[in-house]
C-alpha cells in the first residue's frame, strides 16, 4: 500500500508543478493553505507561526467553523483545487473535525501539517471516514530528551510516535519532516531511521527563519550555522545538490526539481519580484483571515473574509508591484544562483524589504567558498 501511495504521490507532485504554472499564467489560485490557528500544545523555539492565547487575544480571534467554510466554499469556486490545512497545530480547535470534513466534501485535495500528538481513536476514525490525500508529520527529536529541549515536553515524542503509528494505519501519503536545530542535528540516522518504520519519504529542512507575524520564537539563536548547513548536507549526501541550489536545504525533499523550475519558467507575471508561485497560483490564509502569498510574509495583505476570496485574490499581487529589493542584492556578486534573496525571507530577517539579511548573506558566501574549493 506505502509504495504504491508513494508512486501516486510522486507523479501527482510532477503534475501539480506543471498545473502550477499553467494556473499562474492564468492567475488562478489553485494552491492554497488554511492556517486554522497560530495555537500550538509545543513550544518548539524555533517556529515561526506560534502565538500564545494570551497573544492571540490581543491581536485579533480566530475565525470561526463556520467562516472556514464558507471561505472554503469561495476558494473552491475561484479554482483551488489543492489545499494544506495547517497551524500551529490545527488539531487543537475543538471544531476541527467539523471544518475538515465541510472542507473534504468540497473535493478539495487535503494536504494535512499536524504534529501528530494529538492523534487519537476519534481523529482516527474521522480519517478513515475522509482521509487526507497526504500528511505531513513533523518528528523533532530521536529522544524524549531532545523533545525536552526543543519542545518543552519530554512526553511528546511518545506522543508523536504515538500518532505516527495511528497514522500509518491509513490510506494517506504520511511524510515524516524534521527541522534540524543544533539541538538535534546529531539525530540526523536516528531520525531517519525512526521515520522508516512508517514511510519512506522523509524531509528534512535547515532553513529556520526569524518569527513572523509576532511570533514567539527563538531561531536566531538555536539555528545552524551555514558551515553547519553546508556540513549537514554533505553528511546527508546532499552536498553537491546543496552548492548547485540557491534555493537552500530541502534536502530529501520529494519533489521534481527540474519539472518544478520548467513550471516557473511560465510564471513570470506580477509581482514579478516573487520568483515562485506565491500570489500567482498560490496563496496563505492566516489564522485572523489575512491573505498572503505565503506563510512567511508578515504583510502587505488582502482580507478574504471581508472583502470575499476572489476580490482578495484579485489585488493581492498588486500590493507587491512597488516593493524593491534591497540595492545591495542588484550589484552582489552572488546574486545568481548562490543567493535566495526571496522577499519575505528578507523581511522576516530583516524586518524590511529594502534590508538585507546578514545570515542569508552568509550562506551565499559559504556557498561560494565551497563551490571554489570543488573546483
Amino acid at each position: 500500500m506505502e509504495n504504491n501511495n508513494n508512486e501516486i504521490a510522486r507523479k501527482w507532485e510532477s503534475s501539480e508543478m506543471t498545473l502550477a504554472g499553467y494556473a499562474a499564467q492564468r492567475h488562478v489560485p489553485l494552491g492554497g493553505t488554511f492556517e486554522l490557528t497560530a495555537r500550538c500544545n509545543l513550544k518548539c523555539k524555533m517556529c515561526y507561526i506560534r502565538l500564545d492565547k494570551a497573544q492571540i487575544d490581543l491581536i485579533g480571534r480566530e475565525k470561526t467553523a463556520d467562516e472556514w467554510i464558507t471561505l472554503g466554499k469561495e476558494a473552491i469556486q475561484a479554482g483551488t483545487l489543492n489545499l494544506l490545512i495547517t497551524g500551529g497545530e490545527p488539531l487543537l480547535r475543538p471544531d476541527f473535525a467539523e471544518i475538515y470534513s465541510a472542507l473534504t466534501m468540497m473535493g478539495f485535495i487535503i494536504t494535512l501539517n499536524t504534529n501528530a500528538t494529538l492523534i487519537n481513536s476519534e481523529i482516527l476514525k474521522l480519517f478513515k471516514k475522509y482521509p487526507p490525500t497526504a500528511t505531513n508529520v513533523t518528528l523533532y527529536g530521536a529522544t524524549p530528551e531532545t523533545y525536552e529541549s526543543i519542545c518543552g515536553n519530554r512526553e511528546a515524542f511518545y506522543n508523536t510516535i504515538s500518532g505516527l503509528e495511528m497514522l500509518a494505519d491509513i490510506p494517506t501519503v504520511l511524510e515524516v519532516r524534521t527541522t534540524f536545530i543544533k539541538d538535534n542535528r546529531h539525530e540526523l540516522n536516528a531520525l531517519r531511521k525512526i521515520a522508516n518504520r512508517y514511510t519512506r519519504r522523509f524531509a528534512i529542512n535547515t532553513k529556520v527563519n526569524k518569527a513572523v507575524r509576532g511570533a514567539c520564537s527563538d531561531a536566531e539563536n538555536c539555528r545552524l550555522t551555514p558551515a553547519q548547513l553546508f556540513d549537514l548536507a554533505e553528511e546527508n549526501g546532499e552536498y553537491y545538490r546543496s552548492l548547485n541550489s540557491e534555493t537552500e536545504f530541502a534536502l530529501e525533499k520529494n519533489m521534481d526539481t527540474d519539472n518544478y523550475i520548467h513550471a516557473l519558467e511560465h510564471s513570470h507575471l506580477p509581482p514579478q519580484i516573487l520568483t515562485c508561485f506565491a500570489a500567482k497560483s498560490m496563496y496563505w490564509i492566516t489564522w485572523d483571515g489575512k491573505m498572503l502569498p505565503c506563510g512567511s510574509f508578515t504583510s502587505p495583505y488582502t482580507l478574504p473574509f471581508k472583502e470575499g476570496f476572489q476580490s482578495a485574490w484579485d489585488r493581492l499581487p498588486t500590493l507587491f508591484e512597488k516593493i524593491k529589493l534591497p540595492q545591495e542584492c542588484m550589484k552582489c556578486e552572488y546574486a545568481n544562483g548562490q543567493c535566495s534573496n526571496c522577499p519575505a525571507i528578507l523581511q522576516s530577517e530583516s524586518g524590511s524589504f529594502d534590508k538585507i539579511s546578514s545570515y542569508i548573506c552568509e550562506i551565499a558566501q559559504e556557498r561560494s567558498k565551497r563551490r571554489k574549493k570543488l573546483k
